[in-house]
């Protein structure tokens, strides 16, 4: 069964109507808007609208309420915000909603705004404690150490740390320390960086203690440097201790971490 064009009656004259043209008219048609269904055919609908494509709908105007929708599933125009309920109302045109409800968002740094995709995070160099040396002075007069001879260029033993930078927004934090017992040769270790090409990062070691008696012999003498490293370009750096001339060397170390975003 399909839906009829209505007739012109205006046309009859002395026509007589007929039960045909009745049953098609009136019973025919009225049994297709029975039916109800939605196929975008002449005169059809449906009474739920369950399935239904809004294509070639232009503009979808919402009538104001005046008020927030209450039940779970309604969508609802209040003045000019448009809400939609679930648990509670929720503002579907409004920006930097609270944070967990849903909502259009700006761009910024805020807990409800929304973190551009192109930023980028900077590495702050953190505040460095106060550097300092001390002179301590021994009672005894005597002191017995070991130590090794290193050479120009030769690295300590146990001095080189290797750390992995996988992002150019780094901060790279190197300690060196090294106990001599010659004061001046703590000015022929120096922190080298090795990422391609060797680079000296601290030329001799210059925070300095020394172990003493009074006006008198060394025992021995310390020294450290911390260094910071920041934006290095990705890759794999070593860091080392490193004699730049003849020295004698009793113990050293170094260490490095790797912060990057």
């Amino acid at each position: 069964m399909a839906w009829t064009t209505p007739l012109d009656w205006t046309g009859i004259s002395n026509d007589i109507v007929t039960a045909a043209q009745l049953n098609q008219q009136v019973r025919d048609n009225l049994n297709v808007l029975s039916t109800h269904q939605h196929t975008g055919a002449a005169g059809q609908g449906a009474a739920s609208m369950s399935g239904l494509t809004l294509a070639a709908l232009a503009t979808l105007t919402f009538a104001n309420q005046s008020a927030n929708p209450d039940a779970a599933g309604e969508l609802q125009r209040n003045g000019n915000d448009l809400l939609f309920y679930g648990a509670s109302a929720v503002n579907l045109t409004a920006a930097d909603a609270s944070a967990g409800t849903a909502s259009l968002r700006s761009l910024g740094t805020t807990a409800v705004k929304a973190a551009a995709g192109n930023h980028e995070h900077t590495i702050a160099t953190p505040d460095s404690t106060s550097e300092t040396g001390s002179d301590i002075t021994s009672i005894s007069s005597t002191r017995n150490t070991r130590q090794k001879a290193y050479t120009d260029t030769q690295v300590l033993d146990g001095c080189s740390k290797t750390v992995t930078v996988s992002d150019a927004k780094n901060l790279v934090i190197v300690v060196g320390f090294v106990c001599l017992i010659d004061p001046t040769d703590l000015a022929d270790v120096d922190m080298v960086e090795t990422g391609g090409s060797a680079t000296v990062i601290q030329d001799g070691m210059t925070v300095r203690m020394k172990e003493r008696i009074a006006g008198s012999t060394t025992f021995q003498s310390y020294a450290f440097n911390v260094i910071e490293r920041t934006d290095l370009s990705a890759a794999d750096y070593r860091y080392e201790l490193m004699a730049s001339a003849s020295v004698n060397v009793t113990a050293g170390w170094i260490y490095a971490t790797v912060c990057q975003v």
